[in-house]
């Protein structure tokens, strides 16, 4: 997953949306389980017409469209066993998530309420009824954190993780990835291992590793004209095109100002492919400090040399070029930066 984009919008509609959408980069076809059947008898909206049903771990099996009458309709088929699928209500951008584990269930995808169906599919439910009420990114933190603890022997706790390991810190998850925890076979998780093998790249503790990239005039620079040179330097992995990065950028810009007079500085890594949006945000939004890039997007130096699979991330670098934290957002970094200068 390129993006941590779930965690901005807390609206029902919006988190369902990204979910789906993070789930078809992430997950790979489940092998060698055994065929189940399934079946689903769904409420609908009154005015809903038909619904779409997509299988998750197979992004290359057909899209089923089922008729909606009289907001009833009849869901069922074959599929490998712990298959997530989701329905999908297109016209009211409504969309729900079960497990094919051979379970019946009467599911109303409006509010996510489930009747019958297997433990795992009513935890499934019970997440997307929570999140539906999550009001703040923190609530939302909280939400996904007890799923993940009440559901570590089940597919469940394997989709919340694929979901929520981005904004986790390198100690949380590393140890939740070696914690033994039965969800952690399903291939759900394989990205979040490589995601993982990424952060070590970059784990506190390691000297930065110097690249060259040039900055808004073409001028190339190497990142050791500026990190272990005697200050603090934040180095920020963003893109002008990424919604997170943009609404992390006040904080960001907080910080060095507050923190300038003292040596702090920053270096943005940029992520971007247009030379124009970069330049053209950097100056619009006077986000007056060291900027580089390679204009490579996903394919930049920055991204390969400290694993970088998700923006924004970043590292902060201690005088002698030590890396001590990493993603530090809102206000972890700020408060990072007063225990370090002492206001």
């Amino acid at each position: 997953m390129q993006v941590s984009h779930y965690l901005r919008n807390f609206s029902y509609r919006f988190m369902k949306k990204s979910i789906f959408t993070a789930v078809l980069l992430l997950i790979s076809a489940i092998t060698a389980n055994a065929q189940v059947t399934y079946k689903v008898n769904i409420t609908a909206k009154p005015e809903t017409k038909k619904v779409i049903v997509l299988d998750l771990i197979d992004r290359n099996a057909p899209r089923d469209t089922v008729a909606v009458n009289d907001s009833k309709a009849t869901i069922n088929g074959t599929k490998t066993a712990q298959t997530i699928m989701v329905i999908i209500d297109p016209d009211n951008q409504l969309q729900s998530f079960f497990v094919a584990d051979g379970s019946e269930m009467n599911l109303n995808i409006v509010t996510d309420e489930l009747d019958g169906g297997s433990k795992v599919n009513q935890s499934m439910c019970a997440l997307s009824r929570k999140m539906a009420e999550a009001k703040t990114q923190e609530e939302f933190i909280g939400i996904m954190r007890e799923t993940l603890a009440t559901n570590r022997d089940n597919i469940v706790g394997a989709f919340v993780l694929s979901q929520f390991y981005s904004v986790m810190g390198y100690d949380e998850l590393k140890k939740e990835l070696s914690s033994g925890a039965a969800y952690l076979d399903y291939p759900l998780v394989e990205p979040v291992k490589q995601y993982l093998k990424g952060l070590e790249k970059r784990a506190p503790g390691n000297m930065f590793v110097d690249i060259e990239e040039a900055d808004t005039l073409g001028v190339n620079h190497k990142l050791s004209e500026y990190v272990g040179k005697g200050n603090y330097v934040l180095v920020d992995f963003w893109a002008s095109w990424c919604g997170p990065c943009m609404a992390e950028m006040p904080n960001v810009k907080a910080n060095y100002d507050k923190y300038k007079s003292k040596g702090f500085n920053v270096v943005g890594l940029s992520f971007d492919r247009s030379a124009d949006n970069w330049k053209k945000t950097i100056r619009e939004k006077e986000l007056n400090w060291v900027h580089l890039s390679d204009l490579k997007y996903w394919n930049t130096i920055a991204s390969e040399t400290y694993g970088i699979r998700a923006i924004p991330a970043s590292i902060l670098c201690d005088p002698d070029g030590k890396i001590i934290a990493i993603d530090l957002r809102g206000e972890s970094l700020g408060n990072k930066l007063k225990e370090i200068y002492g206001f």
